[in-house]
């Protein structure tokens, strides 16, 4: 497992030192905490990868419990034999389309929290571009409504949340035609990674108040800077 970490890290700060990615407020993540979910925005079919690439540091550390777990769509990742190698040892697919395999999803995702571990999750249920009702900030960004899972799993695990917005992404790797993808071009266009901070959620917090918290800070996240 150590092997992969060292990869991680060196393919994360590659990206970087090229000027591919850039990262804002680096000191703000969690690097050595456990129960803990990363929140993103979706944009693209990139976040399940680039947001474990963020995660080597506790890998390192900790190549076990700390080893982040992703949350792709199954569909676009783990029924695509080019990127199931790569995410099958750091991620738990999916499956949008048949609620008794969501519903064993869940359970494993609580599993992981409850253990320590880490996920990486994208509450919005899909890429932002695919949506048909959405929540905008102030700026004019934007996310899809976001589903209630994420706030049951929150309810049951009590775990720390980081928030975590993706900007750039869809340019990188954008859609051709027929809802194909083109390989990643990362000299196409800068990926900004913006850090927020971490919160926890008092047991007493109901969902609703879950689910608006979360989008409220997200999309705080996303003007920050702007």
């Amino acid at each position: 497992m150590y092997p992969f970490g060292g990869f991680l890290a060196f393919l994360f700060n590659l990206l970087r030192v090229l000027g591919w990615i850039r990262i804002s407020h680096w000191e703000r993540f969690p690097h050595s905490q456990g129960n803990l979910i990363i929140f993103s925005n979706h944009p693209s079919v990139l976040e399940p990868i680039l947001l474990v690439l963020m995660c080597y540091k506790g890998y390192l550390r900790h190549p076990f419990r700390l080893r982040p777990i992703s949350t792709p769509d199954k569909e676009n990742y783990y029924d695509q034999w080019y990127w199931h190698w790569l995410l099958k040892f750091v991620a738990v697919p999916i499956d949008r389309n048949d609620r008794k395999k969501g519903l064993k999803t869940f359970i494993r995702l609580t599993k992981i929290l409850s253990s320590g571990g880490i996920l990486i999750i994208f509450g919005e249920g899909g890429r932002t571009d695919k949506g048909e009702r959405f929540i905008y900030s102030e700026r004019g960004n934007k996310i899809r409504e976001l589903k209630q899972g994420i706030a049951s799993l929150i309810k049951r695990t009590n775990p720390s949340v980081v928030y975590v917005w993706v900007k750039g992404a869809e340019k990188v790797m954008p859609i051709v035609s027929n809802g194909l993808y083109t390989y990643p071009r990362f000299w196409k266009s800068k990926i900004t990674i913006k850090i927020g901070k971490t919160v926890k959620f008092p047991r007493r917090t109901s969902r609703e108040e879950i689910i608006q918290r979360i989008a409220s800070d997200l999309l705080k996240l996303a003007d920050e800077g702007e």
